[in-house]
């Protein structure tokens, strides 16, 4: 169920606070609409700052759009958009990858071809969000950091593993 309203009260964020700028890529209508919609309901805290459907859509509108934050799914119809990812990243903004694939290896090429994070789609709304939170917080820190690489990929591997340990015990 997508929320109405925002998770974060509007007086637990100062006034001063801009909102973090997301981008949608997924090559799915319903999914970018369902995403959409979750994201308003986080204004002020989050607001969508635009959608594409391919890889070469989203190239073409990051430089205009100013995302803080890329939403992207990893595969695009037949494209993969793992070997984009060095392309997306230069824009400036933080990749969140968001999959349907519970492969340990893509996620882990993922963290290393330059997203911040890989979220399951069948993972809780609140996860996606508090995951592109994380992201858009790091931003600015160097990607490329081996010590930063490593507890970014720990962090992921170990919710997506309780998450998937959470939802095979049913």
């Amino acid at each position: 169920m997508v929320p109405t309203r925002s998770m974060t009260t509007d007086a637990s964020l100062p006034e001063h606070v801009e909102p973090i700028r997301v981008f949608l890529v997924d090559d799915h209508d319903h999914v970018l609409w369902g995403l959409g919609k979750l994201i308003e309901g986080e204004w002020p805290r989050m607001k969508v700052t635009g959608m594409a459907k391919t890889v070469p859509q989203a190239l073409a509108a990051l430089k205009e759009a100013k995302p803080d934050v890329v939403v992207l799914d990893l595969f695009l119809g037949d494209d993969s958009s793992l070997d984009h990812l060095p392309r997306i990243q230069a824009s400036g903004a933080a990749i969140l990858v968001l999959t349907g694939s519970r492969d340990k290896e893509t996620h882990r090429r993922a963290m290393k071809s330059g997203a911040r994070t890989v979220v399951l789609k069948e993972e809780p709304a609140e996860v996606l969000l508090h995951e592109i939170e994380r992201a858009h917080e790091w931003r600015r820190t160097p990607g490329d950091h081996p010590a930063r690489l490593q507890d970014c990929q720990s962090a992921v591997e170990t919710r997506i593993a309780g998450f998937i340990s959470s939802t095979t015990r049913r």
